[in-house]
């Protein structure tokens, strides 16, 4: 499932930064979890839709001309959150966003 979650957010990515820009993904492995993050310089997410990004069909007014179909990130929170793990992100339009996840490691 990491891998779903992690092809999702760096398509993701990909598909709303322009081609010259950098995505930048680090990893952190501790004994219990591993954490990583996927920061892009794209287009961002409004600030007042930020609430519904995680909602099923849910697509920003910005992406709208850009082919999907607004399920991608509600597969992803449930699949994170199954797991024990939590998602969060940080973005401003014009500038980039952040995704951020926690997943806890099991022995």
């Amino acid at each position: 499932m990491t891998g779903l979650i992690l092809t999702n957010l760096l398509g993701n990515a990909v598909k709303y930064s322009p081609e010259d820009r950098e995505i930048d993904l680090k990893v952190h492995l501790t004994d219990d979890k591993i954490a990583f993050h996927v920061k892009d310089q794209g287009i961002g997410i409004p600030e007042k839709e930020q609430k519904y990004i995680f909602d099923r069909y849910f697509r920003a007014e910005n992406v709208l001309t850009a082919q999907g179909t607004g399920i991608g990130l509600n597969i992803v929170k449930g699949h994170i959150e199954n797991l024990g793990g939590k998602i969060n992100f940080m973005s401003k339009e014009n500038v980039g966003t952040t995704f951020s996840v926690e997943l806890p490691l099991r022995n």
